[in-house]
Order: C-alpha cells, then sequence, then structure tokens
C-alpha cells in the first residue's frame, strides 16, 4: 500500500499496478528526497517515468503549481489517471505518454524540479542529465534514482 508521505493528502493512498516493470519509489526514499528538496509551493514539476505518480502527486501534496507526468505504458498511464482523479488533481497536472528521450529531445518547457526513476540499468545519469540541462531553471533541482549497482565509483 502506497500513501501520501506530508502535505494537503497526507494519509491518502495510491491506486497501484502489481507488474514487474513498476517499482514505486519506497515511502523512506520518498521522505528523504521531499524532506531534502523542501520547498515545493508554486514550483513546476516534471516526473519522468513517471509510474502512477507517486513522487508527482507528492510534490503536488507539498504545494506544487503543476506536474507533468511522463510515461510511456498504457496500462500504468490507466492506473496514473485514476489516482489523478481520484484526488481531483486535473488543473494542476499533464500526462503525456512518450518515450522520455523522444520527450526530452522536443520538451522546451522550463521546470524547477525534475524527477527521473527510470527502470534500473536502462538510462544513465549522464544521458538524462544532458537532456534536462536545456529544461530546467536557474536553481533547478534534477533527482535521479537509481541502484546500488548503477552508481559509478
Amino acid at each position: 500500500m502506497i500513501r501520501i508521505i506530508s502535505g494537503d493528502l497526507k494519509g491518502r493512498r495510491l491506486n497501484n499496478l502489481k507488474i514487474d516493470i513498476l517499482r514505486p519509489t519506497q515511502a523512506k526514499v520518498r521522505k528523504s528526497i521531499m524532506d531534502s528538496i523542501r520547498d515545493f509551493e508554486g514550483k513546476l514539476i516534471l516526473d519522468l517515468f513517471a509510474g502512477i505518480g507517486t513522487l508527482g502527486i507528492e510534490a503536488i501534496s507539498r504545494g506544487a503549481k503543476k506536474v507533468k507526468f511522463v510515461e510511456n505504458n498504457i496500462r500504468i498511464i490507466k492506473v496514473l489517471e485514476k489516482n489523478l482523479n481520484m484526488f481531483n488533481l486535473s488543473d494542476r497536472s499533464d500526462i503525456v505518454k512518450s518515450d522520455v528521450i523522444k520527450f526530452l529531445k522536443n520538451e522546451s518547457q522550463k521546470y524547477d524540479v525534475i524527477f527521473a526513476d527510470p527502470p534500473y540499468g536502462e538510462y544513465s545519469f549522464d544521458i538524462l542529465s544532458d537532456l534536462i540541462s536545456n529544461i530546467m531553471n536557474d536553481n533547478g533541482i534534477f533527482c535521479y534514482e537509481s541502484s546500488r549497482q548503477d552508481i559509478k565509483r
């Protein structure tokens, strides 16, 4: 069971989908990320490899102005839509069905916070950080999640 940790939606449950390719960010990791960033008020957020929307919805709960969710799997998008509709967040969110690399090559909107939680081992930090550099606002934050094995030493 996945719950929103803090903010306006604190304690509310998210719908989930039990398939191997979906790996929602664990609560302790999400809490650490959100507490580190702290200020979401009025920010524009991009949630890449959005899944069921765990990170983006948590950001909205903490005051983000708007979140754009990018996800390529239609089954997962249906659950994401269900979660957004359940909390009446359609005016504060957009869903883009797209491959993340194609999306980033064509996006022009600038963002304050960009989350990327790709399938482990499939998209390197370097590739994604190069692509997001043109759409990150000054003093923006790029948060990339990977497995321990994917970290370069």
